[in-house]
Order: C-alpha cells, then structure tokens, then sequence
C-alpha cells in the first residue's frame, strides 16, 4: 500500500494506484436475476486487485494497469482519468458490492482480453483487507485572545480543551492514527484557518473539542453536534468554496472542469452527511460511559467548522464549565483523562465499523 494516501473521500477520485489482492467481501454469482454483477466474484473469477473501504463506503479497482474508483450510492466512476456515469449507482446488497449490468458495457468491455469469455477462473489467494482508521484532525477550541467560556475557579476553556486534544492525540496515535492538530499551543487560530488545515490534510473524519457554558448552573453533560443539513446559500459560502479548491488540488482531474468539481462537492457532502450523526452519535455514547455523566445526546448545528470542513465532522462539549462539580472535575487530570479516553473509544469505534 502506498503510505502517501488520500484521505477516504479524496480517494473517490484519486489515481493513486494500490498493491495487493482482492478484498473479502461476501458474494454470490458474477450477476443475479436484476442483471446487476457481483464485484467479488468478477475480482475473482478474472484476477482483479481490488480493495473495499467501508468507512467511506468506496472501491478500489486495477485492471491491466488501469485504476477504477468507485463509490457506493453513486453513478459516477472513474477509469483512468474519464470520469463514466453509469445507469444506476453502486449498492451493497448484504454485504455484497454490487454494479449496475452496463458496468460490463462501459468498463469490462474496454479490456476484452481479461474478459473474455474463454477467459480461465484463477483462484485467489489474498489476504482479507480491512482498511481503518488512518488520519484525524483534531480542533481544539478557542487559543490565544479568545479564552472561550469561563467557568468555577478561573477556568479557561481554551486550556481545558488543549489538555484533552493533546490526551486524545496520543491515544489515537498510540492505535496507529496519524493526528493533525490545528492548535498544539495557546495560539489563537481563526475558524477559517481551522477549517483550511482539515482541507489541506488528507484526514479520515475532524473532531472539534470545546466545553460548554450555561447561566443555569445545574446543567451538566456531554453532547456532540454533527452538520445540520446546508441549504443553497450555505453550500456556496466563500469559505466552504475555498475548502473545495484547496481539497481538489490533491484530485487527478481534469482542471476547471466546472461539471466535475460539482459532481464531487456533492458527493463529499452526501457521504459527510450520512456518517458524521453515527459518529456524534457514538462519540457522546463512548464518553458519557466512561466519564460517568450525562449523556445529553447526539445534536446538529450548522457550526462555522462544521459547515465548512469537507471531510465527516462533529463538535464534541465535553462538559460545562459553569457546573460546580462538573467544573471542578475538568480541573484534574483524571477526568481530562476519562473524556479524552471516551473520545478515543469513540473516534476507534467508528473507524473499525463498531
């Protein structure tokens, strides 16, 4: 595998080529009744490399040298660098990637010597592939000029959250995840800034840690926001647009291709939309549990980091500091410790489809 990899959703449209043998994904027949193929035994029938990623639901292929990329839920693929828009989208029927019948017209076809009829069925032996985890950037909040929220005792949040990201940041190293932080001192960072760094990075997922406030002092808890569904204006701020031609210059595509960028802006921000609540939802669960307090719940907003970071991402307050007890554990470094650990749980859980 090659170490200078994209992140899961640059790697829909990347033509990093890749080593090694089929994936195991559970198959049945080349095709079914619907007329639709079967991957894994076309991967295998005819000696295909392929991978399967299920954290960014995508499918890598190389024929005769050729790289073809694919995405589940999606018509568009890429063979090479043309881009092919099939009749209907890639699905996974129990566990099965499955292609649309005219796959076999507008990609099997171009190689008629693999596919030939007379072709011979060769026997696989390749390892199983199961790609996780690989790259998070993590956001503390707040630095600098800005403290953020004030809480018992002279509490900054900008220094409760930087102690957590650096604790969360060598557990995940510890399990082998490459970490990106936007701030690793008290420096003051714009959100623009933050939201740029997670662009130019080739991150699986962004996490943005910050503890809450409230004038009600009995409130308490952990609650973790995903992005809230964007509406046309949104989707066209300036700063999301600047993200896109920051991300698409790591892209193998025909530049100003107009038609091309939106088809992946809009696949970026279907697959960001349909992961980022499973793992709000884990996340919120994971620390709750080990911190021992609230669960207050998996919540969406349209967060300035949310709405423009590209890649699946989510805002995780960790607590409040204006709540007497709650304030007074996030001063030590054993509770520091619990919700970095419950962040980790989370984040590892999501990457290893738990």
């Amino acid at each position: 595998m090659r170490k200078n990899r994209f992140q899961i959703w640059v790697a829909i449209l990347s033509l990093a080529l890749f080593a090694g043998g089929c994936a195991t994904v559970p198959g049945g027949r080349i095709t079914d009744s619907r007329k639709r193929i079967y991957l894994k035994d076309l991967c295998e029938r005819y000696s295909v490399p392929w991978q399967w990623d299920h954290i960014s639901q995508t499918v890598d292929l190389k024929i005769e040298g050729t790289s073809v990329r694919l995405l589940a839920g999606s018509n568009i693929l890429l063979l090479g660098k043309e881009q092919i828009k099939l009749n209907a989208p890639v699905t996974i029927d129990q566990s099965s990637v499955m292609l649309p019948h005219d796959f076999k017209i507008k990609v099997m076809d171009r190689f008629p010597k693999l596919f030939s009829a007379k072709a011979p069925a060769r026997v696989m032996k390749a390892p199983r592939v199961f790609r996780k985890l690989r790259e998070v950037v993590i956001d503390a909040g707040h630095g600098g000029k800005d403290p953020g929220a004030l809480g018992v005792m002279g509490m900054q949040e900008k220094t409760v959250v930087l102690d957590i990201a650096r604790r969360l940041k060598k557990l995940l190293e510890a399990a082998g995840v490459k970490v990106t932080m936007t701030r690793k001192d008290d420096t003051f960072f714009s959100l623009p800034e933050r939201t740029a760094i997670a662009s130019r990075s080739r991150a699986d997922l962004f996490i943005s840690i910050h503890a809450n406030s409230s004038p009600v002092r009995s409130v308490h808890g952990v609650e973790v926001y995903c992005l809230k569904d964007l509406g046309t204006l949104e989707k066209n701020e300036a700063q999301r647009q600047a993200n896109h031609k920051l991300m698409f210059k790591n892209l193998a595509m025909k530049k100003g291709s107009v038609n091309l960028d939106d088809i992946v802006a809009d696949m970026l921000y279907t697959h960001k939309q349909s992961v980022s609540p499973a793992l709000a939802a884990n996340l919120v669960e994971r620390v709750a549990q080990t911190a021992k307090t609230r669960d207050r719940g998996e919540k969406q907003s349209r967060f300035f980091v949310l709405r423009n970071t590209l890649i699946p991402a989510v805002l995780a307050e960790i607590g409040f500091v204006t709540n007497p007890r709650e304030g007074r554990l996030l001063k030590t470094d054993d509770y520091r410790q619990k919700i970095a650990e419950g962040l980790a749980k989370g984040i590892l859980g999501y990457g290893d489809g738990r």
